[in-house]
């Protein structure tokens, strides 16, 4: 199964290969799951709450175990700006040949975003970003409604 979102009337219904034009277009379903980046959010995910939980940082965005120096200012913005820019990158490499992969990157790339935010990130709550309703109803409701979208073929 690719990676990508297939678009309708790019394959034949074929089972899955390496070809786009072998492999069935993805439904709503399908869609909704693959634009969301669980790859970039698995590693952002690690990395921020190692980071979390080394620094000890409380809800009001206070470190507690560590004192705040230098690096609790760099590698929260690393991260996110990492996860952020190798979220298309990776999209691109697991495209196939001739597979739209553009509206999946950037739709991919805001889903990322958003459930950074959601997972309540470092960089938000150090901040003073994060608010616990507005995590818990953007990214979802962004992601039912990205599932609407089609990328065209090409």
């Amino acid at each position: 199964m690719p990676r990508l979102v297939v678009p309708k009337y790019a394959a034949m219904g074929h089972l899955a290969a390496k070809k786009l034009e072998d492999t069935p277009p993805d439904d709503y379903k399908g869609r909704l799951v693959k634009y969301v980046p669980a790859e970039s959010l698995a590693f952002y995910a690690f990395v921020d709450k190692f980071l979390i939980s080394y620094y000890g940082i409380d809800a009001s965005g206070l470190a507690t175990a560590q004192p705040a120096d230098s690096l609790l200012v760099v590698l929260p913005w690393t991260f996110l700006v990492l996860g952020l820019a190798c979220t298309p990158i990776y999209l691109y490499r697991q495209r196939l040949e001739k597979q739209p992969w553009k509206m999946n990157a950037s739709i991919a790339t805001i889903a990322f975003l958003l459930w950074a935010y959601m997972l309540g990130g470092s960089v938000f709550v150090l901040n003073g970003w994060y608010h616990t309703l507005v995590a818990g109803i953007a990214a979802p409701t962004f992601t039912f409604v990205a599932g609407l979208f089609e990328p065209k073929p090409t």
